[in-house]
């Protein structure tokens, strides 16, 4: 959902969308040379299905490049995880904790170095894959791994994580939302069949859903032994059930929480990929245009 609250209509941008030319002429000639008043049902189909979407722009300004609010919000989990690990001396008491912020780490360190590098690739995969591995990993860790984050104010920085993920909301949501799009739209000259754009949704969505879990879940299996844990601790059933429940939670809260910023988008154009465009989105029939900068 595209923020329009301070939004305000200065310019209806011709031509309107989906607005087709019509002919110079009203009657249509026949083949002996004379014209006729009569139109073929081709031209009465083109005339009837012709639709006008009136797109205002607005004054909004979407902030694509990263704002001193998000590096400052960003440098402090990076400061904040430092000082976690450095405060637990090797070898760790407990592994899975310094492992998780060190991912934490390395997600802010990944994607505030791919924006200022302009590695346009590598901040989309950051951002789409990052925050949906730290929400499932963070929840799995809270309520099924038995090797306890540290909920200390202090130390904690997934209060931090959120402020920015809402600072970000619709900067980062467009990114997501184009990367979603082009897994079921892609190139026209490449024309790929219609079950390989299915397959290709369903194996992210499969993805999101249970195999982030999974893949933490492997991970702690492996850190578990060095804890006095018995490797197959996860391997029981009802741990199993209870880790793909997780996972599939943590996903689907990830998906609301970008389907809640972006379900009116309609489309995007980049000047500069990731840094300068225009995004598009409907609101009660009216289509709204914004300038991302």
């Amino acid at each position: 959902m595209i923020d329009d609250t301070s939004t305000t209509n200065e310019q209806k941008t011709p031509p309107r969308a989906n607005q087709r030319h019509s002919s110079s002429y009203d009657s249509s000639t026949s083949d002996e040379g004379y014209c006729t008043d009569d139109k073929s049902p081709r031209q009465d189909d083109m005339h009837s299905t012709t639709t006008e979407i009136p797109i205002i722009k607005t004054t909004q300004i979407i902030r694509i490049s990263y704002t001193p609010i998000t590096y400052t919000l960003a440098a402090s989990i990076i400061i904040l995880s430092i000082h976690t690990i450095l405060s637990q001396p090797f070898p760790w008491i407990h592994t899975f904790p310094p492992i998780f912020i060190l991912f934490h780490l390395f997600f802010h360190l990944t994607h505030m170095t791919a924006h200022l590098l302009q590695c346009r690739s590598m901040e989309q995969n950051c951002i789409v894959y990052g925050t949906w591995f730290y929400c499932t990993g963070w929840l799995l860790s809270r309520f099924l791994f038995s090797e306890k984050l540290s909920v200390q104010p202090a130390y904690s920085t997934t209060l931090l994580f959120w402020l920015l993920m809402l600072e970000r909301r619709n900067a980062w949501g467009i990114i997501v939302w184009e990367f979603t799009s082009k897994l079921v739209t892609t190139d026209p000259s490449a024309r790929p069949s219609r079950s390989i754009r299915g397959l290709r949704s369903l194996i992210f969505h499969i993805w999101c859903l249970l195999g982030t879990g999974s893949l933490w879940g492997l991970i702690y299996m492996a850190l578990a032994k060095y804890d006095g844990y018995h490797f197959h601790y996860l391997l029981q059933l009802h741990h199993l059930m209870k880790l793909l429940l997780v996972s599939t939670v943590g996903g689907l809260l990830m998906f609301t929480y970008w389907s809640f910023w972006t379900f009116q988008i309609k489309g995007v154009l980049w000047t500069e990929e990731f840094r300068k465009g225009i995004v598009v989105w409907y609101s009660e029939g009216v289509g709204y245009a914004a300038e991302l900068l």
